[in-house]
């Protein structure tokens, strides 16, 4: 595939990179629905094993890009879809709160305890990656970063965490206001088929849609990945770059067509919730990637003549620290009103973007 990418015109690479964006978006979505539709069958949300399958399957665009770069030994494509993609899913969060009705913001309406820590964990999850930005490659473990594997264990304890705070009914409290509409909660969304489309269908039915969409977004994946790499190599962009911004949209997606699903459909914290979730399971990947690229990813940018990289790996990681911070001081002092259909929250978070996007050229 990489040899055809290579003799190919810069038009028909950006050709073949928005088909590839497009197929990513369909079969993604249909990912998301028929994960939900298993795990209401199934009733596999609360166990371990079923949180690990919902995960990966949010969070194949990404899996499926950070394999292809891993393989090709593209680190820099890696850190910065992953790290950067982090940033792409928390500013999604706006989108969301444009599109509420009424003149209270998403924050004011979704905000709870529970959201809280789940927005916590997140950014435990990334300041552990952020600590492995600066563990030498000497230090690896059998050529694995041991943040990467210290982000798995931290996960797993976390989801525990959580899961055991979500049955306690003092942390989903959202207010003592009837103004507030959270929505569902996991196991009310669970207990009812949630899309129309496979009602009625068999499971067997839906396994195969499932694996078929599964599939379809990994080839796509790679096709991101190999003519990302290629536009960003022929227009003289960094490769990081362009993974944290064009690559990391992309592969976002699915994540802004369902969770505006949620919003219109009244499941507020979840839209919310679900962000939070995929933001901590998307920095699994680094172990992933660092088990197929045969070296420490994380440590990758100590190794080269500058520092300048790693600056940039810094800068993206404190800026999506410091994004879900902000919606994590919401959760506790919610927005009460709109400007431009949005709560203070997300003016900041476009605010902060955007200077932690020209910081990053400034660095560059």
């Amino acid at each position: 595939m990489l040899c055809f990418i290579d003799n190919s015109s810069l038009l028909i690479i950006a050709i073949i990179f928005i088909a590839a964006g497009a197929i990513t978006w369909v079969a993604g979505i249909t990912l998301a629905k028929t994960t939900d539709t298993l795990d209401t069958r199934w009733n596999i949300g609360d166990a371990l094993g079923g949180l690990v399958l919902l995960g990966i399957a949010g969070s194949l665009p990404e899996i499926a890009v950070v394999w292809s770069a891993a393989v090709h030994h593209h680190i820099p494509v890696i850190i910065g879809n992953l790290l950067g993609g982090l940033s792409i899913q928390t500013l999604i969060i706006v989108i969301f709160d444009i599109a509420m009705k009424g003149k209270r913001p998403l924050s004011y309406h979704a905000g709870s305890k529970m959201l809280l820590f789940e927005t916590i964990f997140a950014m435990i999850i990334t300041a552990l990656a952020l600590v492995g930005l600066f563990i030498p490659e000497r230090a690896a473990v059998f050529q694995i970063n041991p943040m990467s594997i210290a982000i798995v264990v931290a996960w797993i304890g976390g989801v525990f965490l959580i899961n055991k705070a979500r049955m306690n009914p003092a942390f989903n409290v959202t207010s003592d206001s009837k103004e507030k509409l959270p929505g569902r909660k996991y196991h009310e969304r669970r207990a009812v088929e949630n899309h129309a489309f496979f009602v009625g269908k068999s499971t067997l039915h839906v396994v195969i849609i499932f694996l078929v969409a599964s599939i379809a977004t990994l080839i796509s994946g790679v096709l991101l990945e190999e003519t990302g790499t290629k536009i960003a190599d022929t227009l003289h962009i960094g490769s990081g770059l362009f993974a944290a911004t064009a690559i990391a949209l992309v592969t976002s997606l699915p994540e802004i067509s369902t969770g505006l699903e949620s919003i219109f459909i009244g499941d507020n914290h979840l839209a919310i919730a679900d962000i939070m979730g995929g933001n901590a399971v998307m920095l699994l990947i680094f172990l992933m990637a660092d088990l197929v690229a045969g070296q420490p990813v994380l440590s990758y940018d100590l190794g080269l003549p500058t520092l300048t990289s790693l600056h940039t790996d810094v800068l993206l990681t404190v800026l999506s620290i410091v994004m879900m911070g902000i919606y994590a001081i919401a959760f506790i002092r919610p927005p009460q009103f709109r400007i431009l259909r949005m709560g203070w929250d997300s003016i900041w978070q476009i605010i902060v973007y955007i200077a932690g996007m020209m910081g990053f050229n400034m660095i560059k």
